[in-house]
């Protein structure tokens, strides 16, 4: 079967792709090799205003809207953050992803299910993949390819592109809640070793508890559901935990020769919270623009394909690279030293002196790190030696 453009994975990212260039009149083929899409079960589905409103998401996928928030320290102490307008949404992953699948079909793709691709090459004339189709092994050619298929995919290192470095697993499970009004998250390495634990409400009775973790993701959530239950937040300490992963940092390349690497696979996330939605969507959308061109001149080298590259790291580049430095500083702290950072802020009032700053959106974290660190006063007594030279300078900048 032969194709212009083949893309593994129907998750969001591979779905944007697919629609784009569908709709430019490209034949598209989607592989994916679950049995439907919208498996994605560790997964807050938590996306910004920003990203709600520029991909005009479909009001019949979100669950939840959220206006605020309340932040707890290790000591049980909490911030609450809080603004008028919503801030976020909280959405049916498996409403979200078919959502997005289906306005690729519309357009024309065609999505080829319970397809595990076990191998790609490359060749002068095109790109082969070996898809295994419930048992059956089949051919599709393309004239290029984009490999959307998660987190934790082999299919980069078989094209010599390596693999994300610094990756981090976590567990969620949806659990019976007791009318808990708004997202918490928790912040302890009792709790949630290198990184952070939450509680996100999807409905009135029902709600998302979650975190990442340095090691034995599982483990920790038991802890958390049982420290929740005792806490009456929620009814049931024994569901089903999903497990999934995330990368702190993106690939060192994501292109090759008539090849693209998006969204969770080439390691497009928010090293800060471990949200990859919109980045991911924001990266089909560049991906796309990458291989109009490349068709446009017929050239599908690694060369022409790097434009990819340039695009999505103008718009992400720094974000990232600051996003990162963030989460290396929280993990140098001890949680006693987590608790004094929260009294500061508290005592200071320093997070509503920045939600009423120039900082406006949930979906980039950069401008509120740098915000927050000159907000914290002494900062270069708290921090100094842990700040690399590109986040000094952005602080010692005048506004």
């Amino acid at each position: 079967m032969s194709y212009d453009v083949l893309i593994i994975g129907a998750g969001p990212t591979g779905s944007r792709a697919a629609f784009n260039l569908a709709n430019l009149g490209y034949k598209v083929a989607v592989l994916e090799k679950q049995a439907q899409t919208g498996h994605k079960l560790c997964c807050t589905g938590i996306i910004g205003r920003e990203c709600f409103e520029a991909y005009e998401i479909d009001r019949t996928c979100v669950l939840q809207e959220a206006k605020s928030a309340k932040l707890f320290a290790p000591s049980g102490e909490f911030i609450r953050v809080n603004r008028d307008e919503t801030q976020a949404y909280i959405l049916d992953r498996l409403a979200f992803d078919r959502s997005l699948a289906k306005k690729a079909l519309t357009a024309g793709a065609e999505y080829h299910l319970s397809s595990q691709v076990n191998d790609i090459s490359v060749s002068a004339n095109g790109v082969d993949l070996a898809v295994d189709q419930q048992g059956a092994e089949h051919k599709f050619t393309g004239k290029v390819a984009i490999i959307a298929s998660g987190f934790a995919s082999k299919l980069p290192l078989r094209l010599g592109l390596g693999k994300p470095k610094y990756s981090i697993a976590g567990a969620q499970a949806e659990v019976e809640s007791n009318r808990i009004g708004e997202t918490e998250v928790y912040f302890s390495h009792k709790t949630a070793p290198g990184f952070f634990a939450w509680l996100v409400p999807i409905s009135e009775n029902r709600a998302r508890a979650g975190l990442f973790a340095s090691e034995k993701p599982g483990a920790y959530l038991q802890t958390l559901l049982a420290q929740l239950a005792s806490e009456g937040k929620i009814a049931d300490t024994n569901p089903h935990i999903s497990y999934g992963g995330i990368s702190l940092k993106p690939l060192s390349r994501t292109y090759g020769e008539r090849a693209l690497i998006i969204g969770d696979a080439a390691g497009q996330v928010k090293p800060t919270t471990g949200g990859g939605i919109y980045y991911g969507l924001l990266c089909a959308d560049f991906a796309t623009e990458a291989i109009g061109q490349a068709f446009q001149r017929n050239d599908f080298s690694a060369r022409q394909l790097s434009h990819y590259e340039k695009l999505w790291k103008a718009k992400l580049g720094k974000e990232l690279r600051i996003d990162y430095f963030a989460r290396k500083l929280y993990n140098s702290l001890s949680d006693r030293r987590i608790n004094n950072i929260f009294n500061i802020v508290r005592d200071n009032n320093i997070h509503e002196k920045m939600l009423e700053s120039s900082y406006k959106s949930f979906d980039w974290h950069g401008e509120l790190v740098l915000d927050g660190l000159k907000q914290m006063g002494p900062w270069q007594r708290l921090f100094g030696k842990y700040l690399p030279n590109y986040i000094l300078n952005s602080l010692r900048k005048k506004p």
